[in-house]
């Protein structure tokens, strides 16, 4: 059983989607469209822009859409892709599974997107929030620490806001918050030695209570957008489980915003389904790497390049899929 995954923010990278636009036909209708709809050049930002400007959320989420959609739509053009039973995106890569599934049009999914990128901006000034990779400990044990923290700091909030792999989770809060756990990581008794807290170049506390403005506002523009019933499973991040009724996927889909992503929840959840082979389609490999912690076993293919594509054809013809 196969399970398409779609990226999210962090992967984008300056000339991210050129593979396809130079390959596909397509590829070069989707840039246009997409530059069309929201009055940006996606061309100059993606291949010659400035990495600071596409590193900015509003910027940033929108594009990785947009290539993730054209590498769905480009392999759909090249091989049947009716045999994915589940699709799965991490963070706003759950816009593109959405997409993929025919939940949502490319148009209103690439609004919602830009929208979204806006609003999580606005919700915390600069200096105000931010977000650290925490590596080592398990996932509970990270829910502790964030507890531990604000307990000793007396400020608030730090949570985890990404269940990555088993032990690698994201913290999101309040600069004070994310300071002290820097800077008292060692004090902690946490079951493994080896513990490592990274700051992320990130310009907000994104999954975070700190994000309820901006599910407030999410929630009011997604209510006009039709949101239809899926052709294959959407497994949500805030739930961790596959959801099919449309008025279910708007409301998780609202939430996410403040909520953690369960990443590492919805790959055991499509795992315990019998799940076999991974799809990974957008740019970079970030959730072929997280893959291979949870499960090692199971293969991630992605579709970066014409060599990505013919092992792609081989595999399936040989599996019969």
């Amino acid at each position: 059983m196969w399970v398409a995954l779609f990226p999210g923010q962090g992967s984008q990278a300056l000339g991210m989607g050129r593979f396809y636009y130079e390959e596909f036909p397509r590829a070069k209708r989707l840039f246009e469209e997409a530059s069309n709809i929201l009055k940006i050049d996606f061309k100059k930002l993606c291949f010659e822009g400035l990495e600071s400007e596409l590193r900015k959320t509003e910027n940033s989420q929108p594009a990785i859409l947009l290539v993730s959609t054209i590498a769905w739509r480009c392999l759909e053009e090249e091989i049947d892709l009716s045999f994915i039973k589940y699709s799965a995106g991490h963070s706003v890569g759950e816009y593109s599974a959405l997409v993929a599934s025919k939940v949502l049009s490319f148009e209103n999914a690439l609004k919602a997107v830009r929208q979204r990128g806006f609003y999580m901006s606005e919700c915390s000034p600069p200096g105000r929030g931010g977000m650290s990779a925490l590596i080592g400990p398990s996932s509970k044990a990270a829910q502790n620490f964030c507890h531990w923290v604000e307990e000793k700091s007396g400020t608030t909030p730090l949570e985890v806001a990404n269940f990555n792999s088993p032990f690698q989770n994201v913290l999101s809060g309040s600069q004070p918050a994310l300071k002290y756990a820097q800077e008292h990581v060692g004090d902690y008794p946490f079951e493994v030695k080896k513990v490592r807290i990274i700051p992320l170049k990130v310009s907000a506390p994104f999954h975070s209570s700190l994000m309820e403005p901006a599910c407030e506002k999410m929630a009011e523009f997604l209510k006009s957008t039709p949101f239809q019933k899926p052709v294959r499973g959407v497994v949500q991040n805030k739930v961790a489980k596959a959801t099919y009724d449309p008025a279910i996927l708007r409301k998780n889909l609202v939430q996410q915003v403040k909520a953690p992503v369960l990443w590492l929840q919805s790959m055991q959840y499509v795992l315990q389904k019998g799940a076999t082979h991974f799809l990974e389609l957008g740019e970079g490999k970030v959730l072929t790497g997280l893959m291979k912690k949870i499960d090692p076993t199971k293969p991630v293919l992605s579709f970066n390049s014409l060599n990505d594509q013919d092992n792609l054809k081989k595999l399936l013809l040989n599996n019969k899929v």
